[in-house]
């Protein structure tokens, strides 16, 4: 007889505090750093909150350190400065200062750490969501406005050969503080970018096997006729997660490199640019939208999965949110030379609504009519009055229709076009790209409000999406994706 106790569930992703490390492919990310720094010539050490070291390129400096580390006082003194800018506080404590950083643009956090020997590091916090994660360091360099050696190193190196050293120092990058700092800030934005995007590639796969793993434990106490069903289960995740790897390894890279270096040449960074490469970088810079949307989709949904987002109700006039989510589809219905119709009350109305979330729903709707409408063609939305509503019990509500002259969906796909991932034209030649999110997206924030969504298609003639939502809708909760019917993997529509 077992006298052991219950099983304690392990904790879950979302209960810890996630490490850089698994928020980076560090071989990619390596690769990152080194590019960056052989392209500004500057060394750059990257480090966890523990101290672990990430990423460790040198340049131009080990000569001149090497020298001064070969006399007693300078190695001891190289330590303390080790020590200091890889564990130190990153503040302005214990001879750190704030840098001279470009006029106007915040800081980040960034402190300079000088060296006795003259020389200079940058050190630059990294903070997600209130979180020490680690540090960058940037250096060292040499001060443009750097002459002679310091006493601080001749007084601590007697002996020193002061023309060897000048050689080697000569090696280092000369740099104005200044630009140095704009340049680690620029690395800073690039390193969020990819910090963000491993957050949610890992929350995403974390909290997906999390699931399959409690379902497993839970199937395990059924009995044997459950187990034709465990084994579809089994199926459908590794579907969803053979998808959710594919996508984070063939969206991470290109995302690196579409952020960063566009980032860097419309800043002008490595000199001006002509006409052909101007039209090279809106390329990339549209290629790097595409992506974080694709991105962006993903997270929501695994977030809705999770329960973790929550409405907030407030007062809003709910024309004014049509009319923001209309504004933001308008370029690429102009781009395809879309007319673009709008039916507004004449009677502002007002509802009890999450905003943010009603407009994602609108622009979700608007955007895959823009997508599956050919050039030419027209997309209409309809905003009706507060009044009672047949799907609402005749309770009041309104009702947003998105319709469009667009290429339709088969009739047999209708009841499938609301889960994730699902897709009609299943293959790698496919011509509407996405992830099959957006619809699914509606579906769950639409039925949070306590509305419902419903649509109606014919192939070749247009689709009609209806929304009708209660003026005062139920206490808000969590925003739960609803139970897959036989595949749990919506329509390509979005």
């Amino acid at each position: 007889m077992s006298t052991e106790g219950p099983t304690r569930s392990p904790e879950s992703v979302l209960q810890r505090r996630l490490a850089l490390g698994d928020l980076l492919d560090l071989q990619t990310f390596g690769d990152l750093v080194k590019g960056f720094a052989e392209l500004y010539k500057v060394g750059v050490k990257v480090f966890d909150e523990k101290g672990a070291r990430l990423a460790d390129i040198k340049v131009g400096n080990g000569d001149f350190c090497g020298y001064v580390f070969s006399f007693t006082e300078g190695r001891r003194c190289c330590t303390a400065t080790v020590a200091r800018v890889k564990e130190g506080p990153v503040a302005t404590v214990q001879s750190a200062r704030e840098p001279l950083g470009p006029p106007g643009v915040p800081l980040r956090g960034m402190v300079t750490v000088p060296c006795f020997t003259g020389l200079r590091y940058l050190v630059l916090p990294i903070l997600w969501e209130g979180d020490a994660l680690g540090r960058v360091v940037f250096g060292p360099f040499t001060p443009e406005d750097l002459g002679d050696l310091p006493s601080s190193l001749t007084d601590l190196t007697p002996g020193i050969d002061l023309a060897l050293a000048q050689g080697h120092l000569a090696k280092i990058r000369r740099a104005p503080e200044q630009t140095v700092a704009k340049v680690m800030l620029h690395f800073a934005q690039l390193l969020e970018a990819l910090v963000g995007a491993g957050q949610k590639t890992y929350l995403t796969s974390q909290v997906h096997i999390e699931a399959t793993l409690e379902s497993n434990r839970e199937l395990e106490g059924q009995n044997r006729k459950l187990e034709a069903m465990n084994v579809r289960l089994k199926e459908m995740d590794r579907l969803k997660s053979s998808f959710l790897a594919t996508v984070s390894h063939e969206l991470r890279t290109p995302l690196t490199s579409i952020i960063g270096y566009s980032e860097m040449l419309s800043e002008g960074l490595v000199g001006p640019m002509n006409p052909e490469q101007t039209d090279y970088v809106r390329t990339i810079m549209d290629k790097g939208d595409t992506l974080l949307k694709l991105i962006s989709s993903i997270l929501d949904i695994s977030q809705i999965e999770a329960g973790k987002v929550r409405l907030t109700f407030d007062g809003v006039l709910v024309s004014d949110v049509v009319t923001s989510a209309l504004s933001s589809v308008k370029p690429q219905a102009q781009k395809k030379g879309l007319v673009m119709d709008t039916k507004l009350p004449p009677r502002a109305v007002e509802a009890r609504a999450d905003r943010e979330k009603l407009r994602q729903v609108v622009v979700n709707l608007l955007s895959n009519a823009v997508k599956f409408t050919p050039k030419g063609g027209w997309v209409q939305v309809w905003l009706s009055e507060v009044q009672p509503q047949t799907e609402l019990g005749s309770a009041p509500g309104y009702r947003i229709v998105v319709q469009d002259s667009g290429v339709g969906i088969p009739a047999d796909q209708l009841d499938k076009v609301f889960q994730s991932f699902y897709q009609v034209d299943n293959s790698s030649t496919r011509e509407f790209g996405g992830a099959g999110l957006g619809l699914a997206i509606v579906k769950s924030y639409v039925e949070g409000h306590g509305g419902v969504v419903k649509v109606t298609s014919e192939v070749g003639r247009g689709s009609r999406f209806e929304v009708v939502l209660p003026a005062k809708p139920p206490t808000p909760g969590s925003v739960i994706a609803p139970p897959a019917s036989d595949v749990t993997v919506a329509v390509e529509r979005f």
